[in-house]
């Protein structure tokens, strides 16, 4: 595949910037603070949707980084996922395939995305080809006093329509469930009971990890 920088839409560059413009409040830094995985935005109907979510780990951008970039990692925390592979890596640009598959009612999603990288810093994605109408995103991380701040956003449009429950739950409560097992591979949960749920909010079987 020929390598190619795809431009940044419109939607991604204004949630990019709201990322980097805003602190977090004074009741979302509260629930934060309290390990909550606080969902920001959201937005679906049967054409598809998007969210923003945030949450504190105690654990660095590294060890963060290294499960969100990892296929082996994908497989636990991404529901359905059926296939993960990578078929470019440079380093600050990744194109990674993709099929995933989340029960009958829902058409299975085969899709090659870009992922343009700033190690340890941020990443955005964005979608190439499949049988996707538009899949793009992006990941931040921040340090701040009170732990990592990771940032994520993403907008999805299937190829089909899709029951809109489905994507609303999605949206509404599998967004949070990736970030929170994410943050419990990286080991940074913060205790070993907040780390024990985070891992039960996995897609996949993380109980076994150490």
């Amino acid at each position: 595949m020929k390598s190619r920088i795809l431009p940044i839409t419109i939607f991604l560059v204004a949630l990019t910037a709201q990322a980097n413009s805003s602190e977090p409040g004074d009741d979302i830094g509260r629930r934060l603070g309290e390990g909550e995985i606080v969902l920001l935005d959201f937005d679906t109907d049967q054409a598809g949707g998007s969210s923003r979510v945030q949450a504190l780990v105690q654990a660095s951008a590294k060890s963060v980084w290294q499960v969100i970039t990892s296929c082996e990692q994908t497989f636990i925390f991404v529901d359905g996922l059926k296939q993960c592979e990578v078929l470019e890596d440079s380093g600050d640009r990744a194109v990674v395939h993709q099929v995933v598959k989340r029960g009958w009612l829902v058409p299975t999603q085969d899709f090659v995305f870009e992922s343009l990288r700033e190690p340890y810093q941020g990443i955005r994605f964005n979608l190439i080809e499949g049988n996707l109408k538009a899949m793009e995103g992006y990941w931040q991380f921040m340090e701040t006093p009170e732990g990592l701040l990771v940032d994520y956003a993403i907008r999805i449009r299937p190829g089909l329509p899709v029951p809109g429950f489905i994507v609303s739950w999605v949206m509404r409560k599998g967004m949070p469930d990736i970030i929170a097992c994410i943050r419990g591979l990286a080991d940074g949960s913060g205790s070993p009971d907040r780390r024990k749920n985070d891992l039960e909010r996995c897609r996949g079987d993380a109980r076994s990890e150490p």
